[in-house]
């Protein structure tokens, strides 16, 4: 029997490690279903030349009738107004590609030439003649829907053949020229992913937001007051918003989110998880080390949106506006967590260093992992971890993201523990209110039973004078044959009246008097041997053990023929402790929860009477033992009694 019970343990564990695998597979499939939204292989070719690499291109400018060669620094320090050209051969890789047209930027004017032919321009006033353009000085830019770019179609078999763009610089627009070869396809799957990469994550953390502010609610309906999630709530608010007003951006006709108060956006992304873990520091030095860390930072941090929001600063610096200041809290959050987990035992830093250690690791998987296919998220990981200029709000964001991730897990962890504890408490309290009803049952029936054979012996004494005289009768008559049967009627009625005594224990012979009942009406054969005696014992403790341990032994006879039930009760008391077995036959299977047998009554049985037993003989400095022996489930429970 002990080997079945090992196997149904086996048997449970193997099933809830199959439910987690199952879970991390499903996972894993659904991340790798929804990335091939928002990544294709189809991409624009970027021909934008950069001020320390012209992208193979040549550049030049035509000074009386002849070209001048130039750098691309050169081209970026022209004057507004001065024409300069970039010319290159277009390619037969670039044709087997599928590039099929130009894309420019429409901010500046320009002239696409191929073969020295007039292909595009935006100035088709002027006389514009290959290497002797000429723009008008007073170009401005055209009002014209924003993310909108010139798209010059290229014609058939273009390999080979050389392309030139002729530009110039003007007051509203500086630097290069946005230079691209696309096509229709590439531009439909472009749109498609950024699309994808901006709603799906705001739809994931919509259904975050309601997630929370769902299980909040139904927490706080429960009696919690968890206010420090409503952080979290806000932060997967502020994720979702901010995803939109990216897309706000690839979607010309949407610019609803567009708010001047966006600036604050990367700060409350990162504060709001940071504020949260604050909160749940046990440490008080600590905690005011850390708000201090975490007020000068969201302080300083504020101080260039804020000056930008109401007309601008008096100074600029690059080291304010990529928000370098929320590298501290992140920073200093690192250190008090390793002293929270450490020193104060906080299972929420515990359980944040975990996370963020699988985070590392998980990085480090798919970086491993991409870099042994075409290296699409390794060269994503590598862009953010390189934190330049460009890039710290991204790692910042990451950052943001990754703790507000962390922090939901450990607050939807503590809700429903909170939860779960609380009904706990609640059915253990039912539980141990329905086992004092049963004891004060117990004792009621015992002292009913005692009423009632007091009343029995009254009028057994009331009717004696009545019996003695026609038993006198019935002697001077010489009839003994019929005085004697006489008295054996008498015995044998004296005998039903009296209700079996199974100890000098008023609490306990209550207890089995009620319990002998339920046997003979189940045909179940109790067996007692109670070495009890004047022993004062726990009468709380002791009729709360006894009937869990006789209620769970008769629901156990039950699953067995009559006529095989049996049950049998031993009990002394041996060196200030009390000692009591109570072993019945059963049909062999045990149902296991948290390491102990539960009910298994088809109405739905409590299971925890095990676990009452054990708690009642702990306060006593007692335990409880329990094991299968020759087709008996045995209990053993020693209690002390003094």
């Amino acid at each position: 029997m002990i080997m079945r019970k090992t196997i149904t343990w086996k048997k449970q564990t193997v099933v809830k490690c199959a439910a987690v695998l199952l879970f991390v597979l499903l996972t894993v499939w659904m991340s790798g279903l929804l990335s091939s939204i928002t990544r294709i292989k189809v991409k624009e070719l970027a021909l934008t030349p950069l001020i320390t690499d012209a992208c193979g291109w040549k550049l030049y400018t035509v000074e009386n009738g002849s070209r001048r060669e130039i750098s691309s620094e050169d081209a970026f320090s022209l004057e507004a107004g001065h024409v300069f050209y970039l010319s290159r051969t277009l390619t037969k890789e670039q044709e087997n590609a599928g590039y099929t047209f130009l894309m420019l930027d429409i901010t500046r004017p320009c002239a696409v030439f191929l073969d020295g032919d007039l292909l595009y321009t935006n100035c088709p006033g002027d006389d514009i003649r290959f290497d002797a353009v000429s723009f008008p000085q007073d170009y401005t830019v055209t009002d014209f829907a924003p993310g909108e770019t010139v798209r010059c179609s290229l014609p058939g078999h273009y390999a080979g053949k050389r392309l030139t763009i002729a530009t110039a610089h003007i007051e509203e627009a500086t630097g290069m020229p946005g230079i691209l070869l696309s096509s229709h396809a590439a531009g439909s799957a472009l749109l498609i992913t950024g699309i994808g990469s901006e709603l799906m994550p705001a739809a994931g953390f919509a259904t975050l937001t309601l997630l929370l502010s769902g299980i909040w609610l139904f927490a706080l309906f429960q009696g919690i007051r968890d206010y420090p999630s409503l952080l979290l709530i806000l932060a997967a608010l502020t994720q979702m918003l901010s995803h939109l007003r990216q897309f706000s951006f690839l979607s010309p006709v949407s610019f609803a989110l567009d708010s001047p108060f966006a600036v604050f956006i990367p700060i409350i992304e990162v504060m709001l998880p940071c504020i949260w873990l604050f909160l749940q520091m046990k440490d008080r030095k600590g905690r005011l080390l850390y708000g201090a860390v975490l007020g000068f930072s969201a302080a300083v941090s504020l101080i260039s949106p804020i000056g930008n929001l109401f007309g601008g600063l008096p100074f600029y610096s690059p080291f304010l506006a990529n928000n370098i200041m929320l590298f501290f809290p992140l920073a200093a959050l690192l250190i008090f967590a390793v002293r929270e987990a450490f020193q104060k035992r906080n299972r929420i830093f515990t359980s944040l260093l975990s996370g963020l250690g699988i985070t590392v690791c998980l990085i480090a998987v798919l970086y491993v992992g991409s870099r042994c296919k075409e290296g699409f998220y390794a060269d994503q990981i590598i862009n953010v971890l390189n934190m330049r200029d460009y890039t710290v709000g991204l790692f910042l964001y990451w950052c943001a993201v990754i703790l507000l991730a962390i922090s939901t897990i450990l607050t939807l962890y503590q809700i429903i523990r909170r939860i779960s504890g609380m009904r706990t408490e609640l059915a253990l309290q039912t539980e141990y209110a329905r086992q004092l009803d049963s004891r004060l049952l117990a004792q009621k029936d015992f002292y009913e039973a005692k009423v009632s054979h007091e009343n029995a012996l009254r009028s057994l004494r009331h009717d004696m004078a009545g019996h003695l005289n026609t038993l006198a009768i019935l002697l001077e008559d010489g009839k003994t044959t019929e005085a004697k049967k006489y008295l054996d009627g008498l015995a044998a009625y004296h005998r039903e009246q009296t209700p079996e005594i199974f100890c000098k224990n008023p609490y306990m012979n209550a207890v089995l008097q009620n319990y002998a009942a339920k046997c003979r009406k189940q045909q179940i054969e109790l067996t007692c041997h109670i070495g009890i005696g004047d022993e004062e014992l726990p009468a709380t403790e002791l009729c709360l053990i006894l009937n869990n341990a006789l209620e769970n032994a008769l629901e156990g006879s039950l699953t067995i023929p009559e006529g095989e039930r049996s049950i049998k009760v031993q009990a002394a008391v041996r060196q200030d402790q009390f000692l009591l077995r109570v072993s019945n036959r059963f049909n062999g299977h045990l149902t296991m929860a948290n390491g102990l047998p539960v009910s298994t009554k088809e109405e739905g049985g409590h299971g925890y009477g095990l676990s009452n037993i054990r708690q009642a003989a702990g306060r006593r400095g007692g335990q409880m033992e329990y094991r299968v022996w020759d087709g008996y489930f045995v209990l053993d429970v020693t209690l002390g009694v003094n």
